[in-house]
């Protein structure tokens, strides 16, 4: 019962101070997913500190921290779009700065680096073209396709565990996490196209076709982003990537279904919808 109580309590009010960051202007949105951007790569790199594997973890902040600030302009209207171009190179700089390292296994050390800068930096920098949709004059602010898309998430994410608490029997990815079930999947699947029939009537600008289209694509992704987050932790043998949040764990924790269910939706958004 503690557990559950801490677990519930942390979750309310990272939800408030969340919602809050992300309605109260579009630069408290920047340092609440900058935040999450460093806290998810200091997560990610301590996995490796028992291993003889080393990451940048110097580079791999500055250039994911160029990568989100740099999307955020363009997504904005500030700069173009072809500046993000030149982003490019820093992938080459990171080989280049391994030379200088002197550290074992190199080419690991390089393929972490550049992976956690794809796995983190890449999902949290898209999600700023969802704070400025392509139906919002003039490249306003506009948080609700993101609020929208956490909704999706959770919705589902407690209409699975609900289903599968209940009539869950048949395991949806044992080898990785036993508790999953097809039921739990399946219920959760529903519940998110019926939560997303009701969002659609608040941001009517895009089709009610389209709002289930989301939200099966956001059940599918962040379900796969859930199981990798899982392997991770298996092969490192650790319960929860991090403590920073009571009873939820680390960031990655709480954001693994985001990292894969952001890019689908600008996809589809960027694809379908504009």
């Amino acid at each position: 019962m503690k557990k559950f109580i801490t677990r519930s309590v942390t979750g309310i009010i990272l939800v408030l101070v969340m919602l809050t960051a992300i309605f109260a202007s579009e630069y408290s949105f920047v340092v609440l997913f900058l935040f999450i951007l460093i806290g998810g790569i200091t997560e990610f790199s301590v996995l490796f500190k028992e291993s003889n594997i080393q990451p940048n973890r110097i580079l791999i902040l500055l250039i994911s921290g160029l990568f989100f600030v740099v999307s955020f302009l363009i997504a904005r209207g500030t700069l173009e779009s072809k500046i993000f171009l030149s982003l490019f190179p820093m992938f080459l700089i990171i080989m280049a700065a391994e030379l200088y390292r002197k550290k074992e296994n190199p080419v690991l050390n390089i393929a972490v680096t550049i992976f956690t800068i794809i796995y983190l930096a890449t999902p949290i920098s898209l999600i700023n073209f969802l704070v400025f949709p392509p139906f919002q004059d003039g490249n306003n602010y506009s948080p609700k396709l993101l609020v929208a898309l956490f909704a999706l998430i959770w919705i589902y994410d407690s209409g699975a565990y609900l289903v599968g608490v209940s009539i869950g029997r048949h395991r949806l990815f044992e080898r990785i996490s036993p508790k999953k079930s097809w039921e739990g999947a399946i219920g959760g699947t529903l519940t998110a196209m019926l939560a997303a029939y009701f969002i659609s009537g608040f941001i009517p600008e895009i089709k009610q076709v389209h709002w289930i289209a989301f939200s099966i694509l956001t059940v599918i992704s962040s379900t796969f982003g859930d199981l990798t987050e899982s392997m991770f932790k298996r092969h490192f043998g650790i319960k929860d990537s991090g403590n920073l949040l009571p009873g939820h764990g680390g960031i990655l924790d709480r954001f693994d279904s985001l990292f894969f269910a952001a890019p689908m939706m600008v996809m589809y958004l960027k694809l379908f919808v504009e």
